[in-house]
């Protein structure tokens, strides 16, 4: 039989300030009430705030009465239908899923393995149960001054009555004002002081010197510059030479080896190893550059040390809590390893000489990622 535990909870919040869900937590209401907000001009009537605790543990006996009292079970088979609720809930809670109650909210795990709770915005207060926030605004009022009755005359007093208002105002007489004074038009100028006067030469003075000492600087870089250009041309005048009047010095020293050997004739013997020598020479200087040549072509090509290892974090259902997770760890620097067997397997790769790097890359990830089942995939 399917029993929605999320329906339970939910009806029994609105009966009861706790609940408790045996071997998982238990939902606490706290009693708010109306507030008035002024700047938006609204009143939220009465409510309840919730929150979850996961150290109420201890069963109440709340949720497994009712479910068997609606279902026509007993209590044995109640509070089964909750351990297997409770054990599915758990286990989505470990895959860094996010558990919806509907009506009442969302469960999940941080990453020290604590869990939280996000309500939502139903009233769990039950005399208030549906009531919107009214709309307010200000009422404006008119104040009308009430006239003061006239003082009642006694018999044979005479009473002098005073004229209306209107006539009063008609009768008095305003003088006119007198003209305005004609005002020079000139604009107000502040006398200067010498003071003043000696820091504007001041200024006047440093910036001259300031522009002078720029055409300065700037006509000296300018000479320096020119001084480097003709040293370095003579350098080159200088480099360019030296190799002629090396080879003018080779070429004479060639020429007197050259009349030497004319003078002192060969063997036969003699002849025939030079000729042979001269033959192999060249080959030998050929093969050597050939050589020389292969050697820096080729790349240098150093062998990877260790070996390659795989930490497994977690095995994810959720394709978004997959991608989440990845995304951290490569934001992190690490080389990622993902692969879709059973869920979604999410982990690093890295090479490594001994097992003491597994045991620390291993702490490390537990510390950054908060899961504690890593295990080594290869």
């Amino acid at each position: 039989m399917q029993i929605d535990l999320s329906a339970h909870i939910e009806k029994l919040l609105f009966l009861h300030d706790t609940l408790t869900i045996p071997a998982f937590g238990g939902f606490t209401a706290s009693k708010t009430p109306a507030a008035v907000d002024y700047a938006g001009g609204t009143v939220a009537p009465p409510g309840k705030t919730l929150t979850f605790s996961e150290n109420l543990t201890v069963d109440d006996g709340i949720l497994v009465a009712d479910i068997a009292k609606t279902h026509g079970i007993s209590t044995d088979e109640a509070r089964e239908a909750i351990g297997t609720y409770v054990e599915q809930v758990q286990q989505q809670l470990n895959q860094r899923e996010i558990v919806t109650l509907p009506g009442v909210g969302r469960l999940y795990r941080n990453y020290v393995q604590k869990i939280q709770f996000l309500p939502d915005a139903t009233n769990f207060h039950a005399g208030s149960y549906g009531l919107p926030p009214l709309q307010f605004s200000p009422i404006a009022r008119s104040r009308d001054v009430a006239e003061k009755p006239a003082p009642a005359a006694s018999a044979g007093t005479a009473v002098a009555t005073a004229p209306p208002a209107s006539e009063a105002v008609k009768t008095a007489t305003i003088p006119p004002l007198p003209p305005p004074p004609n005002f020079v038009s000139e604009p107000y100028q502040t006398p200067r002081s010498s003071a003043t006067r000696f820091g504007t030469f001041i200024g006047i003075g440093l910036i001259l010197c300031t522009v002078a000492f720029g055409i300065w600087w700037w006509q000296f870089k300018k000479g320096q510059t020119a001084t480097n250009a003709t040293v370095e041309t003579q350098d080159e005048n200088t480099l360019s030479a030296a190799p002629l009047s090396g080879v003018k010095d080779l070429a004479k020293m060639a020429e007197k080896d050259n009349s030497e050997k004319k003078k002192a004739a060969p063997s036969q013997p003699e002849a025939e190893d030079k000729d042979l020598n001269d033959e192999v020479e060249p080959a030998a200087s050929a093969r050597a550059a050939e050589l020389l040549r292969r050697q820096n072509e080729a790349p240098v090509s150093r062998p990877e040390k260790g070996r390659t290892c795989t930490l497994i974090i977690a095995t994810l259902q959720d394709s978004n809590n997959a991608e989440r997770l990845i995304a951290k760890l490569e934001g992190a620097g690490y080389d990622v390893y993902h692969r879709q067997q059973r869920g979604h397997q999410v982990g690093i790769q890295f090479r490594y000489t001994s097992q003491s790097e597994i045991d620390e890359k291993r702490t490390e990830l537990i510390r950054f990622t908060g899961e504690k089942g890593i295990f080594v995939k290869k």
